[in-house]
Parts: C-alpha cells; structure tokens; sequence
C-alpha cells in the first residue's frame, strides 16, 4: 500500500472530523488559489470574494473529495468553476446595468442636451469603479428606484450607513465626472 501524502492526510482528518484540518488546506492554498483567481477574472477587487466562494465549495464539498486527483487539482478545478460563475454574472450585471442606463436620458444642462456616446461610457466607468459597497446602493437607488428602506433590508445595512454610502458615492461620482457635469 502507497503511503498517503500530506493532503491525503489532511483529507483524511477532515473526514473524521477535525476542522482544523480545512483551516490548514486554507492556509496552504490560498495565495495559490488567489493568485489563479485574480488572473482568470483580470478585476483585483473581486478577488477576495471568489476565493471565499471557492473555500467555501470546497469546504462544503471536501466530505466527498476521494484523493483521486491531488488536492491542489481540485482546489484549482474550483477555482475555475468559480471564476467562470463569476465572470458570468459580472456580465449579467453589466448587461442590465447598461439596459437601464439607456432607459434614463441624461441631460448635461437646461436645453435638454442629452449626454453623448463617450459621456454615457465615462458615467458607466465610474459607476463600475466605484467600491460594491458604494455600487449597489447606487444602482438600486437610482437605477432601480428602490426605497432607502427596502435597499438597508437588502444590503443588511440601517438607513444611516445607506445615506453615508450614498452620499459618499455621489461624492465620488462628482469628482470623477467633473468635467461632465461643469461643476
């Protein structure tokens, strides 16, 4: 019989039950399982959530993991799948996200002027760059025209901290989008 190796090993425990086993494969794999993630997705800031995402699959499924393939193989399979999730719903976002940018007209002054091609992308680029925790109130306030109170029960945040993200993203949106808007 084959002696196990250190994963199997890990496995092993994890299977009868010590936790801290997992927390092992955790601190073993992470750098390689972020540094796959950050250059399959090519977005640095969403990087720390998928890894999660993927510790959290393999965690979940590590009961079922047989030391077919090394363990590193199946992390990074994982990872893939993750990524590829990930990817999918960024597009899925940013595809309804441009949809119901395009159903608002944007005017840059009084005459009704609305906003052109490259000023349209410039304020989906902000948008974008903004931090999760300031983009989805923004885009559920005013994209989605949902209530400050429905949004705090959303986002599990108290309507105080709503109105500082909002008020600290609108911030940001007008330093960012200056020249457009001619302040």
């Amino acid at each position: 019989m084959a002696e196990k190796n250190d994963d199997e090993l890990l496995v092993e425990q994890f299977h009868r039950g010590d936790e801290s086993a997992f927390e092992r494969i955790v601190k073993q794999y992470s750098a390689d399982i972020a540094i796959l993630t950050n250059r399959l997705l090519g977005w640095p800031g969403d990087v720390e959530d998928v890894t999660q995402d993927i510790f959290l699959a393999a965690y979940l499924g590590l009961k079922k993991f047989r030391c077919e393939c090394s363990l590193k193989s199946w992390l990074f399979t994982i990872t893939i799948n993750k990524c590829r999730s990930s990817r999918y719903k960024r597009r899925l976002r940013l595809r309804r996200f441009s949809q119901e940018i395009n159903r608002f007209s944007f005017s840059s002054d009084s005459d009704g002027k609305h906003i052109d091609t490259d000023e349209f992308r410039h304020v989906r680029r902000a948008v974008a760059a903004l931090p999760a925790k300031y983009r989805e109130p923004v885009v559920l306030r005013y994209l989605q025209e949902i209530g400050t109170d429905e949004i705090s029960r959303i986002l599990g945040i108290t309507t105080n901290t709503l109105n500082v993200r909002l008020s600290r993203a609108r911030k940001r949106l007008r330093d960012d989008l200056v020249e457009i808007i001619g302040l």
